[in-house]
């Protein structure tokens, strides 16, 4: 998978601060009980003269064998010693050890496997993570929540076509919020409809919010920034983020996509929505599509493959009243 240099560096220097400050905790620790306890230090000291003295024994063969017997013992009934003061003072045998976020490649980035250096899954998901912050970095993920959205706004008479805007926006709101609650790589899509200033946004926004303190990955991107973007990046020469912005779209657990039909519509446009939608309704990747239109008016804007596939794999839920802008 491509990432820019700035991606990379950014990704490295929050694993560099895992390791660093698990390696700084150790350091603190140790600090505090080698003043309580002077004799962790000194068994410290000691172990380290005996790894010195076996070095030199090894060089020595098999006439050394006697005396690589008993500094193993010594150093075994050292150690055991150094746990036990431990444990009887209320710690556990490994409160001096570091403790990384992940023990697997000690947040180093990198692993042994088969005889090779290989880049630990644990960073590969840090650069994915760090790639879909900067993609999100042109959206307001952290200004909505489910709390904060006014139902007070919504009419509560019925309007042209005989439904009442309250009631159905009662019932939208607590289906977003169960739907962010219950969220899982499984979920299925969503498909909010409506005319402007209706709180499509606002609800994507707080669904973000939640499903994204639940740990997992969430790109939000308006539909015409993106894509103008890959736009650009397709037709440039030298360096082109588009792989890396598309590995973001695809990979993240949840994609968002925000005002899905105000874009400038190309060929190009129009190919990119498809393969990103179809992507990851292929891979079991759930999306959020926003926009102004009908289904009907989505079919003629793109395809009506498009929207088949589309309608098939994601619920609609379609917003009424009037725009709440106006009323502000």
């Amino acid at each position: 998978m491509a990432y820019s240099k700035k991606i990379f560096d950014k990704a490295t220097e929050k694993l560099n601060f895992r390791r660093n400050s698990a390696l700084n905790m150790v350091e603190y620790r140790k600090k505090e009980l080698y003043s309580a306890f002077p004799r962790l230090n000194e068994i410290e000291k000691t172990l380290g003269e005996i790894g010195a003295q076996t070095a030199k024994s090894v060089l020595n063969g098999s006439s050394a064998i006697d005396e690589l017997k008993l500094l193993k013992e010594k150093s075994i009934a050292l150690q055991n010693e150094y746990k036990a003061i431990l444990t009887e003072n209320g710690y556990a045998e490994d409160y001096l050890e570091p403790h990384f976020s992940c023990e697997k490649c000690g947040d180093t980035g990198y692993v042994e496997l088969e005889n090779k250096t290989v880049t630990c899954e644990c960073y590969k998901k840090l650069l994915s993570d760090t790639a879909c912050e900067e993609l999100n970095k042109i959206s307001p993920l952290s200004l909505s929540t489910f709390d904060s959205f006014e139902l007070g706004y919504y009419s509560g008479n019925p309007d042209e076509n005989g439904k009442i805007p309250y009631n159905r926006m009662v019932k939208i709101l607590k289906h977003c919020a169960d739907y962010a609650h219950n969220f899982s790589l499984s979920s299925k899509g969503l498909l909010l409809m409506g005319s402007t200033g209706l709180g499509k946004t606002h609800l994507s926004l707080a669904i973000a919010n939640e499903v994204i303190q639940k740990g997992y990955s969430v790109v939000y991107v308006s539909a015409p920034d993106i894509l103008s973007k890959l736009e650009r990046e397709h037709f440039a020469y030298g360096y082109s983020e588009k792989e890396q912005i598309m590995n973001s779209l695809l990979d993240c657990d949840l994609l968002i996509l925000d005002d899905l039909g105000t874009e400038f519509v190309t060929q190009f446009t129009s190919t990119a929505i498809y393969n990103i939608f179809n992507s990851r309704i292929n891979a079991g990747k759930p999306v959020i599509i926003n926009t102004n239109l009908t289904v009907d008016e989505l079919g003629k804007v793109y395809t009506k493959r498009f929207t088949s596939r589309l309608t098939s794999s994601c619920e609609q839920l379609e917003f009424i009243g009037r725009d709440i802008r106006a009323l502000l």
